[in-house]
Formats: structure tokens, sequence, C-alpha cells
């Protein structure tokens, strides 16, 4: 998208995007009824007499970056559903949130449409004009700048995550990371089957092992620091198709399993920005990739596993794999990066659903201030966490008594005891895990995206990275 900075609206510059508070309605002509237009965040009103869209941005009083960003992003999946290329957001006096704005604008013109008849597809806006008064042109510019790169990467990450798995598996998933890198100027590191034999990572070879395309653990690494500072180290489950593998998981539904790579894929996205952007801290993103089948090679339900760190681990229930390709992952972050903190993302436990629906990831660490300085950078991004507790009675639950470990805890606190496995690979570094299970795709258009992935979790990383 070719987005331009202008002081007055261009000719031919399309859909006219203005902004409207609840306060501001009266002054509409005509002004609108409440039945025609709330202007609560992201309600729409077209005017097509004059080509302008009002989108709504609530009360004057409560207007924050997050209402900025899903309010544009409404306007922006209407007018990509009308099929318009070209729009105008006038920003007014908001030029303050121009980033936010931008980002929610690229953020709402995406949809997946790889595959329809071209009957079937809409067009893309391809030019936008950011209209601010002109004091204000020179001065928004980074603003607007960022706001693109941190839409462009997550859409990026979005694209990756909804790709179906006969096309997007661990071997061609290694091929996109890699042309990330070369773009970007990334150092790459790939271990595949061989190398994870190696290497003795047993957890995500016993999940990759049902798959006749075998797993890949992949390392991104940005530079962006001093020399021997520790990195932060984003770790993403990148499982490309879940089956459950011998647990097999029921059939209704089981073709939303393409998204349980989106962890991983907010961690690529994220290191696209990382990089764009040239945040100033060492960062490494590492992809725990594989696909979970069933076979005659597939790890069972009372296998025994040794994990990178030697810790052992009873199987109990092939689906609960995730965990296992991310106990191996944290473990050579801090062996092999010498992580100063961890963040892990992953589409996690159907539990975590249940406790907090939708509308948040869970939120687990071992360090208080890490939990705060994880929810700043959330906040500042429109991605809602939420903590959840770390009792110890949590890691009882997944005591075994053949092994260290078990990979399930039961049905009761699935969340809660999924994050006490992760836990236990991490040691003193500090570390916090994200469950997106529920935040990662949508079935539907909402709140200002298309249906698919969502790409939660890039912005709040680039955000963490920028901050910690």
């Amino acid at each position: 998208m070719n987005i331009r900075i202008a002081s007055e609206v261009p000719s031919g510059s399309g859909v006219l995007v203005r902004l409207v508070a609840k306060e501001e309605c009266s002054k509409l002509s005509p002004a609108p009824t409440s039945k025609e237009f709330s202007a609560a965040v992201g309600s729409v009103l077209s005017d097509r007499s004059n080509g302008v869209l009002y989108v709504g941005i609530g009360d004057q009083s409560k207007i924050d970056g997050p209402s900025i960003r899903r309010a544009v992003s409404s306007a922006a999946l209407i007018i990509r559903k009308l099929g318009k290329e070209k729009a105008a957001l006038l920003l007014g006096d908001r030029v303050g949130f121009a980033e936010e704005a931008v980002e929610g604008f690229v953020l709402g013109g995406y949809r997946y449409e790889a595959f329809l008849p071209e009957r079937r597809r809409t067009s893309a806006v391809s030019s936008l004009a950011v209209v601010v008064g002109k004091e204000s042109v020179g001065t928004v510019r980074k603003a607007v700048f960022r706001g693109q790169i941190l839409g462009d990467s997550a859409n990026m990450a979005r694209e990756i995550a909804n790709t179906p798995g006969n096309l997007l598996y661990p071997e061609t998933l290694v091929e996109k990371a890699r042309g990330l890198c070369r773009r970007r100027g990334l150092k790459f590191r790939v271990l595949d089957a061989t190398g994870l034999k190696k290497g003795g990572f047993g957890g995500i070879l016993a999940v990759g092992g049902g798959s006749a395309r075998g797993p890949r653990l992949l390392a991104i690494e940005h530079r962006g620091g001093r020399k021997g500072e520790h990195p932060l180290v984003l770790v993403g489950k990148a499982i490309t198709f879940d089956s459950g593998g011998i647990s097999i998981k029921p059939a209704a539904g089981m073709e939303e399993m393409i998204f349980d790579k989106c962890g991983g894929m907010a961690v690529l996205g994220a290191m696209d920005a990382i990089a764009a952007l040239g945040v100033k801290r060492n960062v490494v993103g590492i992809l725990a990739a594989a696909e979970n089948m069933p076979s005659g090679e597939a790890y069972r339900p009372g296998d025994i596993v040794t994990m990178y760190d030697g810790t052992t681990v009873e199987v109990v229930n092939t689906d609960a794999e995730g965990r296992m390709v991310l106990g191996d992952a944290l473990g050579w972050a801090i062996r092999e990066f010498k992580a100063g903190k961890m963040i892990d993302l992953a589409t996690l436990t159907g539990a975590c659903g249940v406790a907090l629906g939708e509308h948040a990831a869970g939120l687990w660490s071992n360090e208080a201030a890490f939990i705060e300085e994880v929810q700043e950078a959330a906040s500042q991004s429109g991605e809602r966490v939420w903590p959840m507790p770390s009792f110890e009675e949590y890691g009882t639950q997944i005591r075994s008594s053949v092994a260290t470990l078990k990979n399930s805890g039961g049905w009761l606190g699935g969340a809660c005891t999924a994050a006490a496995f992760l836990r236990s690979f991490v040691g003193a570094t500090p570390w916090a895990h994200l469950d997106i299970a529920y935040t990662s795709h949508r079935s539907k258009d909402q709140e200002g995206l298309a249906s698919g992935a969502t790409g939660f979790g890039v912005r709040t990383l680039v955000r963490l990275a920028e901050s910690v």
C-alpha cells in the first residue's frame, strides 16, 4: 500500500474516512439519529453522496490508541469489502494517534483470498492519503512509517498463518523465514531432523515423528544491541497442522488446526518489524516447527521422551504437543543463546479459551516485573492479555511416577498446568508465556479484522523488544 501524508485532501483520493466522537454527531449535516449512527468505537455511517465514511471512536474522554486503531480498522475492512482502491484518512486534530490509525487501516484492509475465484476477490486499497494540518505534515512522518511497518508485519504473519497445511509445513516455513532474513539482513539458522537428533531435541522429534514431513527448529537473530548483551528471546509454537496425533482430535473443526502455528507466525512477524524499525536491542526469534500426525512412527501415550535439557517426560496425551516442542525450544534459548529474558507464544490450550474467551490471551510468568512489562506492551498494542496464577499445586499436577514430568495434568486447570510444564524448562531466566489459542484467529469478520488469522502478538512483541 502506498501511504502518503497530505495537508489537504488530494483530488481523486477515493473514500474519505472521518473520525467522529459521540459528542460530534450533532455537528454532522444532516445530524444522524442514534439508531442510524451511535459513534461507538468501530460503528460506521456512509454518506455516499459525498463519498464519506464516518467511523465512530466513542466518547471523547475515552479516546486512546487502541480505540482509534480498532475504529480505523473497521472502516478499512468495509472499504475492502466495497472493492475501493483509494482512500483518504482525515485525522484532523487527532494527529497524536497517527501511528495507531495507519496501523489500523493496514490491518483492516487485509483479507486472505489466495484461492478464491477471481469473481469473488475484492480489491485491496493501493493508495492511502493521511490528511493532517499543514503544521503536522513533518511531525507525523515517523508515526505513519511505524504504523505501516507494524501493520504490514502483522499481515505477513496472518498470510502465512492462513496458508493451508498441504502448502505450509516445516520445510516450506523454513524457506519463507529464510526469505524474510535475506530481505531484512537477519542471521538465520535451522536445524533439520538430522541436527535435531544430534542435539538431543527429543520433544520436537517426538511430535514430528508421525509425519512424513520432518520437524525443524529455526532461529532468527537481530543484532541491534551492544555486543555481549543477553538477547530477548521470542519463542513461538509453529505446529503447521495438528491432528492431535494418536490422541486424535474430533473431526469437527479440525480444519482450524492450520492455525496451530500462529504463535510462531507472531514471532516471525515481530522479527520482521524489529529489523525494519532498527530496534536497538539484541533479539532472537525461535520457531519450533512440526506437523503432529498419527502414523506407525508417531509418538504414543505411555512413551517416555528425553527432552533437550535432559528432562524426562511421560507422554499422557499426544495432543499436548505444543508444550513438548516449546520445552526443547526454551532450553535451547538458554543454553545456545544465553537469553536475558524470554517470552513464548502458543495456541496451547482450549482451557485458556474456557477461562478467558476469545477477547484476551492468558499471561503467566516467573517474575512479577516482567508481567508488568508484557502487560504494558500489550496495552499499547491493543492486544489484551490477562495475568493467570502460577500456584505450586499446578506443578504438582504434572509430576510423573515414572519420569520427571508428564505432559498433561488433566482437565482441571489445564491452561495453568501447561504453563507450569513450560516453566520447568526456564530455570531462573525471566520468562513469560502467552496462551493465544482463542485470540489467534477468527471464524468470521470481527472487531475490524477479516476472518482467519489475527496476527495477535506481533505488535506486543515489537513494543516489548523496544522497552525491556
